[in-house]
């Protein structure tokens, strides 16, 4: 998607569904049953590791759904991880200014970020 200055904080992943995340603001360990691959970069992440999280989740779909979770209520998705690296040029970007959905490769947005300021 690239860089932006304007926040959207929510990912379409198709027509029927909507999934919202919210943006880490620290650093926490990886304390899965499994390792993990970066949503940025693709990498292995080992269990132990610094990593950031994304907590998602999406609306209620059907009306079963909305009677248990409430209308708008927030039906908890897997979270996603960034590792160390990609986590710190992603608070990095953040503080500039910029956003960006949390599985773009933050590598590239980097380079952009160059290409931009130079």
């Amino acid at each position: 998607m690239g860089l932006s200055c304007q926040c959207d904080f929510d990912d379409y992943v198709d027509d029927s569904s909507l999934i919202f995340w919210y943006r880490p603001d620290e650093y926490t360990v990886l304390n899965t049953s499994k390792r993990k691959r970066c949503c940025s970069c693709g990498e292995l992440i080992d269990i132990g590791s610094t990593v950031i999280a994304f907590k998602r989740y999406r609306n209620p779909s059907s009306e079963v759904e909305e009677n248990i979770h409430g209308e708008y209520g927030e039906i908890p998705l897997a979270n996603k991880y960034q590792c160390e690296q990609c986590a710190d040029i992603y608070f990095s970007l953040i503080e500039l200014g910029f956003c960006f959905p949390y599985d773009d490769n933050v590598h590239d947005l980097l380079a952009e970020y160059r290409r931009i300021t130079s």
